[in-house]
């Protein structure tokens, strides 16, 4: 693979950049000896491409944990999002309680527990159904998943 990638020099857009195999091959004499000179040519381009493409790299990363780390979840459509599937779980269940928690600060992943005496003689899956079908636009526009669901009824929540 080595031999490969000395006589491929475009395999640095692969990521080699900053890899242990890269600086591997930088320290290896044996290895830059025993091949013919178009191998040198290449570890030079290789290198050459490497040391254009890591600024670019590292500007790149920067900027990524920059937008991730000013990014303020609570002034933004997920609490209005999470108050709507409280609504709507609440008005369709008739439920006495709903919390819809966001799980990961994105919106995309939520965690619902419900108290609902419609539960009332309900299988597990049935009532995880029933409150699917709630909130079935959001799950199709905004939510990408219901991490967590707790449904109980109002007999169980007093007795745990």
């Amino acid at each position: 693979m080595a031999r490969a990638l000395l006589m491929q020099p475009s395999m640095a857009a692969f990521g080699l950049w900053g890899s242990r195999a890269f600086a591997y091959l930088q320290r290896t004499t044996t290895l830059r000896r025993s091949y013919h000179l178009s191998s040198s040519r290449s570890l030079l381009l290789l290198r050459a491409a490497v040391a254009e493409a890591s600024p670019i790299v590292n500007r790149r990363r920067n900027f990524c944990i920059r937008a991730t780390n000013e990014y303020d979840s609570s002034a933004s459509v997920e609490s209005s999002l999470i108050q709507s599937m409280e609504n709507k779980i609440k008005e369709h269940l008739n439920a006495e309680s709903v919390i819809v928690k966001d799980a990961y600060g994105d919106g995309r992943h939520v965690s619902i527990d419900v108290i609902s005496s419609s539960f009332e003689g309900k299988s597990a899956v049935n009532r995880q159904r029933m409150v699917y079908k709630a909130i079935w636009e959001e799950l199709q526009n905004t939510v990408h998943a219901v991490d967590q669901m707790t449904t109980r009824t109002p007999a169980e929540a007093s007795s745990s």
